[in-house]
């Protein structure tokens, strides 16, 4: 047997009519923004957001990642999710339709790849701090270098993967 559940107007665009899954809350925040003028400042619109998800999560409809930044998590659909049914608040009932702005698949993939490109700029400062961090070791206990040596080494790796992946997204970009 299937639960109906009611979801806000603007989730049940997102969710269910976009079919948006593995998703992040900045990533929820920006779309909304996109295709409704109701929230105008984007922290506004982040908190609207936060709590939606939050509800769905603690109703088991969607899952978060292990991410332990919030900022970073990304929420999936549950099985539960797939299995239920849901209907459309109206917060709007003089209209049928929300005041939305028409919002492309491409619009959705443009948001999509800023926020990946975003992400991995931050991890490649964290990653040079840390391979900075192994130098400066290294050179202070010099008898110590092999020991560090192995995780300077693991971070040369991780930072070359994250700029191969920003290369990436920004091929994809150029080629629009």
């Amino acid at each position: 047997m299937s639960k109906t559940i009611k979801l806000n107007e603007y989730i049940y665009y997102l969710l269910i009519e976009k079919d948006l899954n593995h998703f992040t809350i900045t990533t929820l925040r920006d779309m909304l923004q996109s295709i409704s003028n109701v929230f105008e400042e984007p922290i506004e619109a982040r908190r609207f957001i936060y709590r939606q998800v939050i509800r769905l999560v603690k109703q088991n409809l969607l899952v978060s990642d292990k991410n332990p930044s919030p900022k970073y998590a990304k929420y999936s659909k549950t099985s539960l999710f797939k299995a239920s049914d849901f209907v459309k608040l109206q917060k709007h009932p003089i209209s049928d339709s929300l005041p939305l702005k028409a919002i492309s698949n491409a619009k959705c993939f443009e948001i999509e790849l800023a926020q990946a490109e975003k992400a991995h700029n931050i991890n490649i400062l964290i990653v040079e701090s840390e391979i900075e961090e192994y130098k400066r070791l290294m050179d202070k206990f010099p008898q110590n270098r092999e020991l560090i040596l192995p995780f300077h080494d693991k971070g040369q790796i991780r930072l070359l993967s994250l700029k191969g992946k920003i290369a990436a997204l920004k091929n994809i970009q150029h080629a629009k």
